[in-house]
């Protein structure tokens, strides 16, 4: 832990705060458009307090990241669906990936993982894992697994860098993908480790997880919301969302932001206390570079 801590204030004593800016993270998102959701209503809490400075070279001509698409709901025919879902390896150019559009079915989940990542600053994604009907492409074809994931839209052709996180420059989306399109990228492409636990949740909390995630995903697309480390991160996010379907002594605390609270915004100590608390059970599944061939989600 006094790694993680010391490595982010390294960091954060480098900028100061200074919200006049320009070309935040909000200025650079384009309007949403052909969004028509309709999904129960979740209690959230304030988004917001971002951090702004000069730090590090930035070309805000620079493409958005290729591997990354906002997802976008919409409802057709009494259907709910999610635009922009990751599909497919990576392609040869690294910029021409593919992006399907998926109808989904909360009521067809067979289990939800908690996904995180340790190297770097880590990262927390859910995945929602589905029995047939339950994750259905335009072709027809099902979807046995997709991730989703609050992240920092970064740019070409460097990616997430700590310090443009910690100065606001970067908005905030939830990009979805197919299983095997995020095995192929991290594990196959990145040659990173990703580590998968099994969420104790029952159906109708999956349900219940899986609503509040697509009224997160569309308030964030609606608010057009800035990546903040502390706050508004790929961490604290899945976690609030959990928290809302556990009980409340199985949660962690929100209350308190930033680096007073590495549970809420540190992968690795979020997965230590809801394992602790019950919330996460089983063992810890590794999926890298060395078994993504033969790595499969069915058997989590």
């Amino acid at each position: 832990m006094k790694k993680e801590f010391l490595a982010l204030a390294a960091v954060a004593a480098l900028v100061t705060a200074a919200h006049a800016q320009q070309n935040t993270a909000l200025s650079q998102l384009i309007d949403p458009s052909d969004i028509n959701v309709s999904v129960p209503a979740a209690s959230l809490p304030a988004r917001g307090g971002v951090v702004t400075a000069v730090a590090n070279p930035w070309d805000p001509a620079a493409p958005f990241s290729y591997n990354q698409l906002p997802a976008q709901l919409f409802r057709a025919g009494g259907a709910t669906g999610v635009r922009n879902v990751r599909s497919g390896p990576a392609p040869a150019d690294h910029k021409s990936y593919k992006w399907e559009t998926v109808t989904v079915n909360a009521a067809r989940i067979e289990k939800v993982l908690y996904g995180y990542r340790l190297y770097g600053t880590g990262h927390s994604f859910l995945v929602f894992i589905f029995n047939d009907g339950g994750a259905v492409d335009a072709r027809g074809q099902n979807v046995r697994a997709l991730t989703f994931g609050a992240e920092a839209w970064s740019r070409e052709p460097y990616g997430f860098t700590l310090s443009h996180a910690l100065l606001g420059r970067y908005p905030l989306i939830w990009v979805a993908t197919t299983f095997e399109s995020y095995t192929d990228y991290i594990a196959v492409v990145k040659k990173k480790d990703t580590f998968f636990k099994v969420l104790a949740l029952g159906p109708e909390q999956n349900i219940r997880l899986f609503r509040l995630l697509l009224a997160r995903v569309d308030e964030t697309n609606r608010n057009r919301e800035t990546y903040n480390l502390f706050n508004n991160s790929c961490t604290n996010n899945p976690v609030d969302l959990i928290n809302q379907v556990i009980p409340a002594a199985a949660r962690i605390s929100l209350d308190v932001a930033g680096l007073m609270n590495p549970y809420a915004s540190i992968p690795k100590f979020a997965v230590q206390r809801y394992t602790a608390n019950g919330v996460l059970t089983g063992e810890a599944f590794r999926l890298g570079a060395d078994n993504a061939g033969a790595f499969d989600v069915n058997k989590i």
